[in-house]
């Protein structure tokens, strides 16, 4: 996620180093915060959803609302193959009008998509269901194997509340967690917000974006640490973290 080592309070990369590989072997949930534009925010999210040389494939999940889904495909496209046992996309508030199994088993150029017009219950047991596939086709999965990108926040918080969509994600990081999977979620809103403040005890660490000179940074906060690093340039890394 972060190229080469970079730096924690008082120039400390040794801690910031290792707060990045526990996050890797446990398994994690990150909060990735901060306005940024759409493309910015999805070259961010790829850094996440591993390394495309990988061996074995990280197995990839991406969970956007239907306006995103050219985004969430490109991630996807970026970041490993795109056969089913390695990739899915799940798409909220669209007409399910994904391909058959049968033709996506034939036609990889695009990943095999659920499309959800219900309930946030659906959403959950639609996530619940490729998780346990992924399970299936890995014949068990390694920490760190599974990786998911969902971008459904402010949808959900817009149709539900509050309170339902931190029940919903208390659920969601929980099953991601129980099979080690490093899982990120986006709030597009600063920092220092009530709603930031309200979702971050939820997750591992926090990952603030934003624009300077330079580009695209970003800056970790760890929930459980007293360690937050210098501000980053995002790099794709030769071996994810």
């Amino acid at each position: 996620m972060v190229a080469g080592g970079g730096m924690g309070p008082d120039g400390d990369g040794a801690s910031f180093a290792h707060a990045l590989a526990t996050l890797k072997e446990q398994g994690s949930a990150l909060l990735v915060v901060g306005s940024v534009p759409e493309g910015m925010f999805a070259d961010a999210s790829a850094t996440m959803l591993g390394d495309p040389s990988a061996d074995p494939p990280r197995r990839r999940l991406v969970v956007t609302p239907g306006p995103n889904r050219s985004s969430a495909v490109r991630r996807l496209r970026e970041t490993g193959p795109l056969s089913s046992e390695y990739a899915r996309l799940i798409t909220r508030g669209e007409k399910a009008r994904s391909a058959a199994p049968a033709r996506q088993s034939l036609d990889q150029a695009r990943p095999r998509t659920h499309a959800i017009d219900g309930s946030i219950y659906d959403l959950g047991t639609t996530l619940g269901e490729v998780i346990e596939e992924f399970e299936l086709f890995a014949g068990g999965l390694d920490a760190a194997e599974f990786r998911m990108a969902f971008d459904c926040l402010p949808t959900l918080l817009s149709a539900y509340g509050r309170e339902t969509a931190f029940r919903f994600l208390h659920v969601v990081v929980a099953q991601a967690r129980a099979v080690s999977g490093l899982v990120h979620f986006r709030l597009p809103r600063e920092l220092d917000s009530e709603l930031v403040r309200l979702f971050r005890p939820l997750f591992d660490a926090t990952v603030e974006l934003r624009i300077d000179d330079d580009g695209l940074g970003q800056r970790w906060h760890f929930r459980d640490r007293d360690l937050t690093s210098d501000w980053l340039p995002l790099e794709r890394p030769s071996d994810d973290v």
